[in-house]
């Protein structure tokens, strides 16, 4: 079952399509933070009834959680670059500050114009804490599956050496507003799929079982250095079709839509610089 953060508390995404806001206090993000399951709220009363096109989407994320993520997890990303395996995968953060609301644009910074692109993700929300945890453990932890688009500067990555740096620029970091229950996926988390499409074009296709990691191996790895808490997001790598094996980047007016089943698609339109300045060299 889908649910949704929105203006004024939880919403559940009944089975004909409509929208039942949840007679419950408080957000979706603390919900998920308190650790309580998606399931608990199955059977929540419901406040009033609505289309989805009327409900207010509100931020996914607690304010101050961390937002991880890994490079190259799919085998189809290493063999569409014909990149080796490194010996550890490479983790990093995402700067809370660089986290879009729902609705905000991809906004090309002035800083790193030219070589702006897109990472559709499968995102997971933590609903306990977690450290130095076994595979099984981390498994159980997962409390939400999100749709993520980890925006990249790749020629900040190339000239810096630092994923943070390259994807932390404001509104880089692009969350849908609901949550897919874990437990209802089938196949479990290898089950998900995942697809990327720029301008109404698939650029990617994949599905979790496709990952070098699989997420409870990443959330164990993760607990390994850290203490990962309730309500972190996981991001999960990007499957092969990324703009930068084509050298085709972002532009404004670009329209980029990531969909994983279940959950709404993550629409994103591009934006210029700020101010409407051009960029010179």
């Amino acid at each position: 079952m889908t649910y949704l953060a929105v203006n004024g508390g939880i919403a559940r995404v009944e089975e004909d399509g409509s929208v039942a806001v949840l007679d419950v206090d408080g957000d979706l993000a603390g919900y998920l933070a308190a650790g309580h399951r998606l399931d608990a709220l199955a059977s929540a009363p419901v406040r009033r009834r609505c289309q989805p096109d009327e409900a207010t989407p509100a931020p996914l994320q607690v304010p101050g959680a961390s937002v991880w993520g890994i490079g190259l997890n799919y085998r189809s990303k290493q063999l569409a670059t014909g990149r080796s395996l490194p010996k550890h995968p490479a983790l990093f953060l995402k700067a809370p500050a660089g986290i879009a609301r729902p609705g905000d644009p991809i906004r090309i910074p002035a800083a790193a114009p030219d070589c702006v692109d897109y990472e559709g993700e499968i995102a997971v929300v933590i609903g306990q804490p977690l450290h130095d945890a076994t595979p099984a453990e981390a498994a159980t932890a997962v409390t939400g599956v999100a749709v993520g688009n980890d925006v990249t500067a790749r020629d900040v990555m190339k000239a810096t050496g630092n994923p943070s740096l390259a994807k932390s620029f404001p509104g880089f970091g692009q969350f849908g507003s609901a949550v897919l229950d874990p437990d209802a996926v089938v196949g479990g988390l290898k089950g998900i799929e995942l697809t990327t499409r720029v301008n109404g074009e698939l650029r990617q296709s994949d599905r979790a079982d496709g990952m070098i990691t699989a997420v409870p191996d990443l959330l164990a790895l993760l607990s390994r250095y850290v203490v990962l808490r309730p309500g972190d997001v996981i991001l999960t790598g990007t499957p092969a079709g990324t703009g930068d094996e084509t050298k085709t980047y972002l532009a404004p007016d670009d329209v980029v839509e990531v969909t994983i089943p279940g959950l709404p698609v993550l629409r994103s339109t591009v934006v210029g610089e700020p101010n409407g300045q051009e960029h010179t060299e």
